[in-house]
């Protein structure tokens, strides 16, 4: 069995494989990260959740995160396979190796999960990431959002908006710090979190922001190459041009605006704050101090009624923007939770949900439009928000 076991060592993190059928990785402190075995990929993010993702059938992906009971059994049975293969190979490992293997050693299915108490003492609960800041370095400057009547979304329902105080913010970042120990190496970049941010009045986003570089080195040769937030539409259009020149000069390399709908009925029927044309605007400005952005379209918007405008004047206010090598647009599928005013907004339009080849069918309109429209090198991506675990 032994000569099936490989073994990859990287400065932040240990790989463990045993023919390719069963793989299991380890963050700097020893904690499973991420995990492959029967055909199921498993992720263990900082909170303690873990999600679970399979293909069911061509084109058929299952994800869900685990309840209690599975969580814990997973877990238990991917250490004690680790814990097996590492002894297979001890007598025969490395130095560095061997340090690996004691700092795996350290952690159980308790230890493990007592870290989701610890984490919720450090952070208010990470709703929601843009997909290519999953493996950022959240620091909450503010909890919770400072609109939060988007009639489908949820994810910030149970927490006022709250912006920290530079004092507070400094605790909070040593907090963040001494959880995340030496696992901090996989962390390439920070998040601001939560909400929108880049809405705190500049003035007090300064101070934040200076607290930020007391802390973390940041910059293209540093540890982290840069700053990242969202930012909703409304308190986009209220930073000037020299604002924005400000944050980006204080290493902030893009902020992500939840567009959703470029037709304005599609974007008051989800009650977001702004316009379509304020988003246009703001990003333009935004571009122009040499801050990059992340655009999020829903695919599903506005139901059966409003389908046709949603594809059409999303895709016009893409390429009004004028995007870039550096820029994305996010093509999100709409998850309705149930407790939202949003399905009754579409009733009172007459405007049935799309079916599910009817969102196939919108994504692959999206997909193919915005490609052609969002500007030479700018990305067009899928953005599954079932796919997210902090």
């Amino acid at each position: 069995m032994a000569a099936n076991i490989t073994i990859n060592v990287q400065p932040y993190h240990l790989t463990i494989a045993e023919a390719m059928r069963t793989i299991v990785s380890f963050d700097g402190e020893g904690r499973l990260i991420v995990a492959f075995r029967d055909g199921i990929n498993y992720v263990r993010g900082l909170s303690g959740d873990v999600l679970q993702k399979r293909v069911l059938a061509p084109g058929q992906k299952e994800r869900r995160k685990l309840p209690d009971e599975e969580r814990r059994r997973v877990l238990a049975e991917l250490l004690t396979w680790s814990q097996q293969m590492i002894e297979h190979i001890a007598a025969t490992a490395s130095s560095t190796e061997r340090d690996w293997f004691e700092r795996i050693r350290r952690w159980d299915v308790d230890r493990l999960e007592a870290e989701r108490e610890r984490f919720r003492k450090v952070y208010k609960p990470i709703s929601i990431l843009p997909p290519d800041q999953y493996r950022a370095l959240v620091l909450q400057a503010t909890e919770g959002c400072s609109w939060n009547r988007c009639h489908f979304c949820t994810f910030y329902r149970d927490r006022a908006f709250r912006i920290h105080s530079p004092g507070s913010f400094r605790t909070h970042i040593q907090r963040v710090k001494e959880f995340v120990g030496a696992g901090i190496g996989l962390r390439r970049a920070i998040f601001l979190g939560d909400a929108n941010a880049l809405i705190i009045p500049q003035p007090r986003l300064r101070e934040l922001l200076r607290v930020v570089h007391e802390e973390f080195r940041i910059g293209p040769q540093a540890d982290f190459k840069g700053i990242y937030a969202f930012l909703d539409i409304f308190g986009a259009e209220r930073k000037t041009l020299d604002e924005y020149r400000e944050l980006a000069a204080a290493g902030v390399r893009r902020i992500y605006l939840g567009l959703e709908s470029g037709d304005e009925t599609v974007f008051r029927l989800l009650n977001k704050p702004g316009s379509p044309a304020e988003a246009i605007e703001a990003v333009r400005t935004i571009k122009a101090a040499g801050i990059a952005v992340g655009i999020i379209l829903l695919v599903g918007a506005g139901g059966e009624r409003f389908a046709h405008d949603h594809v059409q004047r999303s895709l016009a206010a893409i390429a009004a923007m004028n995007l870039g090598p550096e820029d994305i647009v996010y093509l999100s599928p709409l998850i309705i939770p149930t407790d939202t005013p949003y399905l009754a907004q579409l009733q009172a339009f007459d405007s049935p949900p799309l079916s599910e080849d009817a969102i196939l069918e919108q994504f692959n309109q999206l997909k193919q439009g915005a490609r052609m429209v969002a500007g030479p090198g700018a990305k067009v991506v899928i953005y599954h928000i079932e796919e997210f675990v902090y």
